[in-house]
């Protein structure tokens, strides 16, 4: 008989709420999960990764293409002739610009800045490369050395990031340059860093 009571007092007890005094619903009132939740070590929050869909990867890539074309182009126009060190100083004097807000902040827009027509066309003479409102064609006849200087742009994206946290941009952060020909008269207004190849450079 005793062992029958105490079976019953149990259940009895364990139809009612554990806890502080109140009623059921205060005792079972549930917070809303933070939005990011803390995880012990080893767990993954699936509902903040983003995994990109096949449109999405395409997009980037054929931006990124885009990105290297133009870089390749400006090096190629403005120092195809010159050795390594030359290219790729013109190379990181572009992407310098890219990181710095006073320029546009994709590869080809800094490229291609400049004062232009309605009709979409640059006006002579005013823009950042001469080479591309100069008046000249600029269509690409070295085929060769288009082919170095895109090995020259790729390279220099994949690497600029580790050369500049490792203080490895050799113009020290240049984002104006001239041939050694010509003295502009903006050339006084900027800390100078040298020469390398056929160009000044300028902070």
């Amino acid at each position: 008989m005793k062992k029958i009571f105490i079976c019953l007092a149990l259940m009895f007890s364990f139809s009612f709420p554990l806890g502080s005094a109140g009623t059921y619903e205060d005792n079972f009132v549930w917070e809303k999960p933070t939005p990011h939740p803390v995880l012990k070590h080893g767990q993954l929050n699936i509902e903040n990764i983003v995994v990109p869909n096949y449109s999405s990867l395409n997009f980037e890539l054929e931006n990124r293409a885009k990105q290297v074309e133009c870089l390749a182009k400006n090096i190629y126009f403005e120092a195809r002739n010159e050795p390594f060190a030359g290219q790729l100083a013109v190379a990181l004097v572009t992407l310098n610009r890219v990181y710095d807000d006073t320029f546009p902040n994709t590869v080809c827009d800094v490229v291609y800045q400049g004062i232009h027509t309605t009709d979409g066309f640059p006006k002579r003479d005013r823009c950042q490369f001469s080479w591309y409102c100069d008046g000249a064609s600029d269509e690409i006849r070295n085929l060769v050395a288009f082919n170095t200087t895109q090995k020259i742009a790729n390279l220099a994206m994949i690497s600029y990031g580790s050369m500049k946290s490792q203080g490895l941009d050799y113009t020290e952060g240049a984002i104006y340059y001239h041939t050694y020909e010509i003295n502009p008269r903006w050339s006084t207004a900027y800390p100078k860093v040298g020469r390398i190849g056929d160009h000044i450079f300028y902070r």
